[in-house]
């Protein structure tokens, strides 16, 4: 009833007349470069004097910005555009006329706008949410090719290698698990079997090149992203078509016969923008265990594709469009209970998303999506010739449906009210991958308000609430409480608490999978509770006035409540067996569970606390030369044992150079990543636990692009320069079987290829 309520009053406020001292007065202007020509698709943010209230529009295709309506007084009005400095000016409102605004050539340290952190524009700087950013430039300049080895550069934020072929690619925020941690494209929640298998999106399938930045925020998220957000977010966000006509092509060439080919089309003009890409990826795969008949990393092909269109239908009205996918295909060995198999996966996933933006009056912002996904996957096996019998298949299909609509309201210099509602609805089918081949489903309808508040031009407050109803699992009220204060100059510090709640996922309640290549198990259970988060995040920002350097700190801590986390139950040798585990942990024996293979499950096992501090910054040595770097301390415990929590490191980091000589049209980057030692596997003996402990290791990846040309470039990355890998790579134990390997890590690569760009 009182989600009726919420969005009720939420109408009222959107739809009330404006109050009379916000009519009338508005701030228009014009954004040019150094030689007078207009510079479209800039980000200027204005902000108040006295209360310090912010207000982010782009320009036009003309370069025009209009801000209104608007208060009266003195305003510091920004300017941010990639490729140039930031602008910053003093003007005074009314304006008697337009206001011209010039831009001069980029710093080397970049201003980033944010969205994920409040669901609206803001500068890293305003911020009162722990957010990490990575720019387009940054893409660009890293070489790097899939969201997941972006990531590796995030504080905070565990990427490990060798994923691109040996698995899919899974990441930790703050030591919580990708599980607990929400994906996003383009503000909405990607399909890829989310629930079900290891229940990780697979960031190795999302390719950079149609990426305009990658925004990680950081612990509970609840509040503004409902469940599966309690570790945090990372939203991937595409970018738009910047000229009248563009197109993009790429070549390139590796280790292990990497080959990738991408091309891009994009148009912008009048009313209309669209950008359209599509990518080929190929792979050989590797193996790190020649001796046996397995592969580690099984080759793949796949396709990439993306298609964005935005039609102005009118000025104060909008719709944009949004189709992405893949289609993939990998071919591996393995050693199955019945012998040696040859395996394919066949996975393909399409999201669509219609978006419709209004402005019913300068200060109220009206928007509703419609989001359909689909996932399909299907497994063939075999076992090797000269047998060759085929095996059981196994498929899988999801269908995600989510449809929401929110509403923003300025109300007069230094607040703003945004608040909205949801519906999701989330389906899995399939053969040999859950309880009934005929699939489960599960639905969430959500409201959620957010207030943002700017007090004496220094401290800006965020208070937001969310409830959630599950279909399975009630009702969860989610509060969010977050300040920043501008102490003086570039110091501005924030603090931010979130309570997050995980309903169990699909995967996690109903889940059966007899794996036809290992003699095990896994079946779910209905009787898991949700999981619920704390955390609490304490920072701050510097940069010096010229922003020549950067620096950032924060210190977060989580805690997790009823973890819920997979579990061996043994090895039944008989069906009698099998009924006694059924009947004493309570679960559904319609799993039809099976004699003769270790059975796993899932439990509410215990409670986690992860803490520790990040630390980041940037620095313009000279022009052109650029350092940038970042630390974080961990510590991840089981919150009952007091036990390191399995496959997180205490100490990671990284650090980058960046040379760039923009007239002769070269970039090169030197990068490093630290991690120290970490708990590979965990035994019980006697009742104790018994630690193995995998090593830490440092690796190094070098990338340079030069311009041949206008429009023309080559480029040429080395992946791990120094070769590391795995201390326990190609090592056999006393009975000649590989020593277990934690780190697949395939060694050094090299990688090269051109890149063609034109636009007009």
């Amino acid at each position: 009833m009182w989600i009726r309520f919420s969005v009720l009053a939420l109408i009222l406020v959107g739809f009330a007349p404006p109050s009379v001292s916000a009519q009338g007065t508005t701030l228009a202007g014009v954004v040019r470069d150094g030689s007078g020509a207009v510079v479209p698709g800039s980000t200027v943010v204005v902000r108040h004097g006295g209360s310090a209230f912010e207000r982010i529009v782009e320009s036009g295709r003309d370069g025009r910005f209009l801000v209104s309506p608007i208060a009266d007084g003195e305003y510091l009005v920004e300017v941010i555009a990639p490729g140039f400095a930031v602008l910053s000016t003093t003007v005074r409102v009314p304006s008697p006329q337009a206001i011209e605004l010039a831009l001069g050539p980029a710093p080397v340290i970049e201003a980033v706008q944010i969205v994920s952190a409040s669901r609206q524009d803001e500068l890293r700087e305003s911020l009162n949410t722990n957010v990490s950013v990575l720019s387009r430039r940054h893409i660009e300049e890293s070489g790097s090719q899939t969201v997941a080895e972006l990531l590796r550069e995030v504080p905070g934020v565990v990427s490990r290698r060798g994923s691109e072929t040996a698995g899919p690619a899974g990441e930790q925020i703050q030591g919580i698990d990708s599980r607990q941690v929400l994906v996003l494209l383009d503000g909405q929640p990607l399909a890829g079997a989310r629930g079900i298998k290891r229940g990780v999106i697979n960031l190795d399938r999302q390719s950079v090149g149609r990426l305009e930045r990658i925004e990680v925020v950081k612990g509970a998220s609840s509040a503004l992203y409902g469940s599966d957000a309690i570790g945090g977010v990372i939203n991937i966000i595409t970018r738009n078509a910047t000229a009248p006509v563009e197109t993009t092509g790429e070549l390139s060439g590796g280790s292990f016969g990497e080959v990738n080919a991408a091309a891009e089309l994009g148009a912008r003009r009048d009313r209309f923008s669209g950008l359209f890409s599509i990518e080929r990826h190929q792979n050989d795969g590797f193996d790190l265990t020649p001796t046996t008949f397995d592969t580690t990393g099984a080759p793949f092909e796949r396709v990439d594709f993306m298609g964005r269109a935005r039609v102005q239908v009118l000025d104060t009205f909008s719709l944009t469009a949004l189709v992405t996918g893949y289609d993939n295909h990998t071919e591996g060995r393995s050693n199955g209970e019945l012998g040696p198999q040859e395996d394919r996966i066949d996975d393909a996933t399409l999201n669509a998303n219609i978006q419709a933006d209004w402005l019913p009056r300068p200060s109220t912002s009206v928007q509703a999506r419609v989001y359909v996904a689909r996932y399909d996957e299907r497994s063939t096996a075999r076992l090797a010739p000269p047998a060759s019998t085929p095996l059981d298949p196994g498929e899988l299909d999801e269908r995600l449906l989510k449809v929401d609509g929110s509403v923003s309201q300025v109300i007069g210099a230094n607040q703003q009210l945004q608040g909205g509602a949801e519906f999701w609805r989330d389906e899995y089918s399939g053969i040999n991958r859950l309880r009934t081949d005929a699939g489960e489903d599960a639905s969430i309808a959500t409201a959620w308000l957010q207030h943002r508040l700017t007090i004496g031009g220094r401290l800006t407050t965020t208070l937001g609430v969310r409830g959630d109803h599950h279909s399975e699992f009630g009702t969860a009220v989610s509060p969010k409480a977050a300040a920043n204060v501008r102490i003086a100059g570039g110091l501005s510090l924030r603090a931010s608490y979130g309570r997050g709640f995980r309903a169990p996922d699909i995967g996690q309640l109903y889940y059966r999978f007899l794996n036809p290549s290992s003699i095990y198990q896994v079946i779910g259970n209905p009787n898991l509770q949700p999981e619920y988060a704390n955390s609490l995040q304490i920072g701050g920002e510097y940069a010096t006035p010229a922003r020549r350097a950067r620096l950032g700190v924060n210190v977060f801590r989580n805690d997790v409540r009823d973890l819920i986390e997979s579990v061996s139950l043994g090895f039944p040798a008989t069906p009698a067996q099998v009924q006694q585990i059924f009947e004493r942990e309570g679960l559904d024996p319609s799993f039809r569970p099976v004699a003769g293979r270790l059975l796993f499950t899932y439990k509410n096992v215990n409670d986690a606390v992860t803490e520790g501090v990040e630390v980041d910054g940037e620095w313009a040595v000279l022009t052109g030369l650029s350092l940038a770097g970042a630390y974080t301390y961990l510590d991840a415990r089981d919150d009952l044992t007091d036990l390191r929590l399995t496959g997180r490191h205490t100490h990671q980091g990284n650090v980058r150079a960046t040379w760039r000589h923009h007239r002769a049209g070269f970039v090169a980057n030197l990068r490093g990543m630290f991690y120290s030692e970490w708990v590979g596997a965990r035994a019980t003996v006697n009742g104790r636990a018994q630690d193995t402990m995998a090593p830490g290791y440092a690796l190094w990846d070098v990338y340079a692009s030069q311009r041949i040309r206008r429009g023309l470039s080559a480029f040429a990355a080395i992946d791990n320069i120094t070769d590391n890998q795995d201390p326990n790579t190609g090592r056999l134990s006393a009975t000649g079987a590989p020593l277990a390997i934690y780190r697949p890590d395939v060694g050094r690569t090299v990688r090269f290829g051109v890149r063609w760009s034109w636009a007009k």
